[in-house]
């Protein structure tokens, strides 16, 4: 509380510079059509974060140091959302923000296959009704064959068989059968 009522950092012309010249090099490097693209938001996102970098060291001022650290920060963002969940870029996933992360999708994935196990009272699923899954629920997966075996590390969904999966949350028990 105090940092954010009493320290209002200011951009040096180091850390200005900074941010100046990795902004300008992501205009210069994103301006295809097929590419992610950079706008004034990331910009002012740059500065933010820059005071606030400063501003938990309670320093008045933001320094060069402080400008690399987060432009660190931004490229590996950048670099996070193109990226597919088998580490292959994908630059239609941040279109216009149209893209959705790993996390989402698998969430939404796995919540549609509650909902179809609920349904159907079946709690395992074949990687062909997965895939079919997500492709009526718009998902899109560059390499679908590894998809349920990417989805099972983090715990979305477990491998029971060879190509079986329920999903975390499925709750059908045997005396809702009979």
């Amino acid at each position: 509380a105090y940092a954010r009522k009493y320290v209002n950092p200011r951009l040096s012309r180091g850390a200005g510079e900074v941010i100046q010249k990795f902004y300008m090099k992501l205009r210069c490097e994103h301006s295809s059509a097929d590419s992610t693209p950079i706008t004034t938001r990331q910009l002012e996102s740059l500065v933010r974060l820059c005071e606030a970098r400063a501003r938990l060291e309670l320093r008045e001022t933001v320094t060069a140091a402080d400008a690399a650290e987060v432009v660190e920060v931004m490229k590996f963002s950048l670099f996070d959302a193109v990226t597919d969940e088998f580490d292959g870029l994908n630059f239609a996933r941040s279109q216009h923000g149209s893209g959705m992360s790993k996390t989402a999708m698998a969430k939404k994935l796995v919540a549609l296959l509650n909902r179809e196990a609920e349904a159907s009272y079946n709690t395992l699923f074949t990687v062909d009704q997965i895939k079919r899954t997500a492709q009526q629920a718009g998902l899109r997966v560059a390499n679908f064959s590894d998809f349920p075996n990417s989805l099972n590390q983090p715990g979305y969904l477990f491998k029971k068989e060879a190509r079986l999966y329920p999903p975390t949350t499925a709750s059908v028990s045997s005396t809702e059968l009979t």
